[in-house]
């Protein structure tokens, strides 16, 4: 399943363990949208695919990072 990094700047690795957090939104259950509150200023956004363990994968299937502005 996928999962969305917020502002996360270390690279995962093949075997690492995506944490659980505000960081770090799963998407278990099948998800295609969420609705985040982001303070104002630059944030990051990513995609990581993980398995059910919440592993990445080797390779890692990782989208680009996006940068947006919250106003």
């Amino acid at each position: 399943h996928h999962h969305l990094l917020i502002d996360v700047e270390e690279e995962l690795k093949p075997g690492d363990t995506i944490a659980s957090d505000r960081y770090h939104v799963h998407f278990g259950a099948g998800q295609t949208e969420t609705r985040l509150d982001l303070p104002p200023g630059r944030h990051t956004l990513q995609l990581a695919l993980g398995d059910a363990d919440h592993r990445i994968f080797d390779p890692p299937v990782l989208s680009d990072k996006i940068t947006i502005t919250v106003t």
